[in-house]
């Protein structure tokens, strides 16, 4: 009797978390959100840890059915969960675009007003339904309008979220201007100098419209937001491809609050691409010049995994949806 009593203790002190236990590889999810069956993609790796960290990976825009398959096409996300044992989610965006804060008629998740950050709060529930998350390392990172959206969801989920690393997308306009995080969060940014279709000094998008921040005015806002030193230091970078047209610099602002740091990876001649994964010759002719000097899948793991989310002060996960609204 005892010895029983003892077992429902040590039971009653482990974390509380569903036993449904999914086999490894990826698994095909939907969820229903604001009345729309909404669908991700969920890698798990062999090796689970308890608790587990979370990348979401978000697409850029693409023809409604195939943003998925596009983002791991480029990225291989999958392969670092693989590697370094994270859970790696993966959400397919309403009609092929996100809502991320800018004035954009051209994609419906706008006009139809598709709230996307509460298809990311469904997915984020049903993942600590399923398994043991790591509260201190749920991160997010996306290429081109899943770059926007990275610094739209982040904004309003800074209780949430330790780190971004947004690829090619800054800050959306209108948004910009009501820009204000309730937490401080580090943040990567990989942007190429000559992209092709969102600005590196800001602007007009080409492709599915609506305006953004220039990337270093990203950067800065972001870090005067984290309480980041003023003046950032340049951080040497091996330019180690020579051939491939472009090469990489590094900006850091450190120090800011709760340990977060700001780093912009400036891509000199990069185009809309994905450091490390080469482009066809016609994709490159519309897209710009890809940056073969580092992996930037590895490199945002590094900075996720060298950015957990420390101790802070509690706030309420109403009081972001409140300010969301």
């Amino acid at each position: 009797m005892r010895f029983s009593i003892l077992c429902l203790g040590f039971l009653g002190a482990l974390p509380f978390f569903s036993p449904r236990l999914k086999a490894s590889g990826f698994h095909n999810e939907s969820i229903e959100v604001g009345g729309r069956a909404r669908i991700y993609r969920l890698f798990v790796p062999s090796d689970l840890p308890n608790p587990v960290p979370i990348v979401f990976v978000f697409h850029g825009t693409e023809t409604p059915g195939h943003g998925i398959d596009s983002i791991i096409k480029i990225t291989r996300f999958e392969k670092i969960g693989q590697i370094h044992h994270a859970l790696i989610i993966f959400p397919e965006a309403y009609a092929g675009n996100w809502n991320d804060g800018r004035l954009n008629n051209r994609a419906r998740s706008y006009p139809d007003g598709i709230d996307d950050i509460a298809f990311v709060d469904a997915m984020l529930a049903r993942i600590e339904h399923d398994f043991h998350v790591d509260h201190a390392r749920i991160y997010a990172t996306g290429f081109s309008s899943g770059a926007i959206f990275c610094h739209y969801l982040a904004a309003h989920r800074s209780d949430v979220f330790a780190a971004i690393a947004p690829v090619s997308g800054s800050i959306a306009i209108p948004f910009s201007t009501w820009f204000h995080p309730g937490f401080p969060m580090s943040l990567l940014e990989i942007h190429g100098t000559s992209d092709p279709i969102v600005p590196y000094r800001g602007g007009r998008i080409t492709d599915d419209g609506g305006e953004v921040l220039g990337v270093e005015a990203t950067a800065e806002l972001w870090a005067k937001t984290d309480g980041c030193r003023r003046d950032c230091t340049e951080i040497p970078v091996s330019d180690r491809t020579a051939h491939d047209g472009c090469y990489p610099q590094c900006f850091e602002w450190s120090r800011g609050r709760a340990g977060t740091d700001v780093v912009l990876y400036r891509i000199v001649g990069g185009g809309h691409t994905w450091s490390g994964h080469p482009l066809g010759l016609l994709s490159s002719f519309f897209l710009g010049k890809v940056c073969l000097d580092f992996d930037a899948s590895a490199l945002i793991w590094k900075f996720f995994w060298d950015h957990p989310r420390v101790q802070r002060c509690q706030a309420s996960h109403e009081s972001s949806v409140l300010s969301h609204k």
